[in-house]
């Protein structure tokens, strides 16, 4: 095994407030992580005292059904169509999943999946068919895209509630094909590659293989997905990454492998929600198009979103994080990990399958 999880303990040790009762000094730490793939640091601190609280988000749902574009009444009457050569119908239909073009789009292959016919549903409340077929409309549309050159990612996004983003309370994806996919999978996809050529095998299987052998960070293994935390999490209550082994692009995905992932996401999604959590963000990282060389492996993220202060509904998104860079987290990926696996152990049961 050739991965190193760094990280380094740094104590701060100050006085008590005059009149307290404790006279002697305090010692409180922090922990500066470098991720094993990039390289990038990240800070476990503030920890101590920190709970959960969930925010009151019934206002912002109420006020927002009036003028829903993705409810069923005005969802076809006010939502644009695709190119009849990707969608005869101008749209791509599963279920109650609704794909068609974002009128605000991110790239020039751009679109949305509303996910529900209901307006609001809380995050353990989506059906394993409602969240199914959201993707595999999302493949379904990269699958009729024309076929283009080396080097374009296919992207699925979720912003789950307006703490994490979004413009909308009805649930829904957003999917894009683009050649910038942005800096941290660029970057995965890089340093991967130099992992491939220096040892002669995927960064992420060792990844997977180091983590479930520590036991530390992972929390459970199926059929076609792996389970864990991520040693430097973007969420400050840390997230949890999946990764499909040998398979390297969302394209590649069939219903059996979007149904397990499915089963583990709504597992992750109950034990967020039981907690207070009441927003995410989900992101699935594929490789480049044409990739030759077996070193990635498709992964997804999802990332919990919350208010420090829900009082004042005051953000997690620091200076630390949008000025600085540097994920920040006030429960480390370990704390996690051991919250999810008797969760997840009815859906993925020992010994996992080989």
């Amino acid at each position: 095994m050739t991965l190193r999880f760094a990280s380094e303990r740094r104590f701060s040790t100050f006085l008590p407030a005059k009149g307290a009762p404790e006279t002697k000094p305090i010692r409180r730490y922090s922990e500066v992580r470098r991720d094993p793939l990039t390289g990038r640091s990240g800070r476990v601190a503030h920890f101590e005292g920190f709970s959960l609280v969930a925010p009151d988000l019934s206002q912002v749902v109420e006020e927002s059904r009036a003028g829903c574009p993705f409810c069923p009444e005005r969802i076809l009457k006010v939502t644009p169509l695709l190119p009849h050569a990707i969608a005869p119908g101008g749209r791509i239909q599963r279920g109650e999943a609704i794909l068609f073009p974002n009128i605000s789009p991110y790239d020039r292959q751009s679109v949305v999946v509303s996910l529900s016919r209901e307006h609001f549903l809380s995050a353990n409340q989506f059906t394993a068919a409602q969240l199914a077929d959201g993707l595999l409309a999302s493949i379904e549309y990269f699958r009729s895209l024309p076929k283009v050159g080396r080097g374009t990612h296919s992207v699925i996004t979720w912003n789950y509630m307006p703490p994490a983003g979004a413009t909308q309370v009805h649930a829904h994806f957003q999917a894009f094909s683009t050649n910038r996919p942005g800096w941290l999978l660029e970057e995965e996809v890089r340093r991967s590659r130099l992992f491939w050529r220096r040892h002669h095998h995927p960064y992420w299987q060792e990844l997977a293989d180091t983590e479930e052998a520590s036991g530390e960070r992972f929390v459970a293994g199926g059929r076609h997905t792996r389970w864990l935390t991520p040693f430097v999490s973007r969420s400050v209550v840390s997230e949890v990454l999946t990764l499909f082994p040998e398979r390297a692009y969302l394209e590649e995905l069939s219903s059996d492998e979007v149904a397990e992932f499915v089963a583990g996401l709504r597992v992750a999604l109950a034990a967020f929600h039981e907690e207070g959590v009441r927003a995410f963000n989900l992101a699935f990282y594929g490789a480049p198009s044409q990739e030759r060389t077996p070193h990635f492996w498709l992964h997804a993220r999802v990332s919990p979103r919350i208010y420090f202060n829900p009082a004042i509904q005051g953000s997690d998104n620091t200076s630390w994080q949008h000025l600085l860079d540097e994920p920040f987290m006030v429960r480390s990926p370990e704390a996690l990990a051991e919250r999810l696996r008797d969760r997840f152990r009815p859906l993925f049961p020992l010994p996992r399958p080989k």
